[in-house]
């Protein structure tokens, strides 16, 4: 790799797919793009805008500095995979989520 920026964010975005266990199917349906389009952005192939770039890493929950690091560092935001996870789900979903994280939380504490 010779710094190439988009070579970077494109095995930085693939890096963290990966470490989320995300197929290019589910982060490119999140993200809004299609899957070849990902693919390309992933083998530097193909120049995404910074939209596009905010899209992605805001469905992986990292931050968008970080996906341009040569030495990436996974770092994701908890609060923000959490925030996307639950999009779209309704409130009953949401409180039973919320009702298993509380009791695993409290078994945790013993």
């Amino acid at each position: 790799m010779d710094n190439n920026p988009y070579e970077i964010l494109g095995k930085n975005i693939k890096q963290e797919r990966l470490n989320q266990r995300m197929t290019q199917e589910q982060l490119s349906e999140k993200a809004g793009i299609s899957t070849v389009f990902l693919s390309q952005i992933e083998n530097a192939r193909k120049i995404p805008s910074l939209e596009t770039v905010y899209k992605i890493v805001s469905c992986l929950g990292i931050a968008m500095e970080n996906v341009f690091k040569d030495e990436y560092k996974s770092n994701p935001n908890i609060d923000l995979r959490i925030e996307v996870l639950l999009k779209g789900k309704s409130e009953k979903a949401k409180q039973d989520l919320f009702d298993i994280m509380n009791y695993i939380a409290m078994k945790m504490d013993n």
